[in-house]
Order: C-alpha cells, then sequence, then structure tokens
C-alpha cells in the first residue's frame, strides 16, 4: 500500500476517544502505518465533517461515502460504499490515470 493513506473522521467524538480508537484498530488488525482515525472535541470534529459535508443529525446517520483523491494532481472524488464494486474500481481507476500536460 505504499503511498496510499487512509484517514477515518469520528462522527462521535463524545465516544471515540483516542483510548477507544486505539482498541478498535488493534481490534480489527488495522495497517496503522498507513490508516489514520482521527478524533477531537465536538466543535473541532464539526468544523471538519462540515468542510467536507458530512456533518450528520446522529452519530448512527453517518454516511458510507469517502472522499479518494490523487493529492499530488489535485484530484478528488467521492465514493460511496455501498456502491457496486466495478464502479468504486472504476472511480479509482481514473484516480490512477495520467494527467493531461503534468
Amino acid at each position: 500500500m505504499r503511498g496510499i493513506t487512509f484517514i477515518s473522521l469520528t462522527s462521535d467524538p463524545l465516544r471515540d476517544t483516542p483510548a477507544e480508537l486505539k482498541a478498535y484498530t488493534l481490534k480489527q488488525g488495522v495497517d496503522e502505518p498507513h490508516w489514520f482515525f482521527l478524533t477531537g472535541d465536538e466543535a473541532q470534529m464539526d468544523l471538519v465533517l462540515g468542510r467536507i459535508g458530512q456533518i450528520v443529525p446522529t452519530p448512527e446517520q453517518h454516511s458510507t461515502q469517502s472522499i479518494v483523491g490523487d493529492v499530488a494532481n489535485k484530484r478528488w472524488s467521492k465514493i460511496r460504499l455501498d456502491a457496486p464494486a466495478a464502479a468504486i474500481a472504476q472511480r479509482l481507476q481514473w484516480l490512477t490515470m495520467p494527467v493531461a500536460g503534468r
């Protein structure tokens, strides 16, 4: 997974403390060097989630949408993780294609 980083943002910072998120990563066998689980106080998380259009009325209503990107080429795409696998693969392949003029 060289060059790929996952960042998961909590929609429930009151319950998702750093200790809780650490326990979750260990239980799930998450590849920690490449996957970050972020939390903060409620105001901080509301600011971040609001900037990416992910504010929800309750944590249980969190989205299955992911935002994927090619940082170097400034290309971003929103992907619903409950979409058909072929649609997800197509969107990810698009992000790996060369950018004209770069």
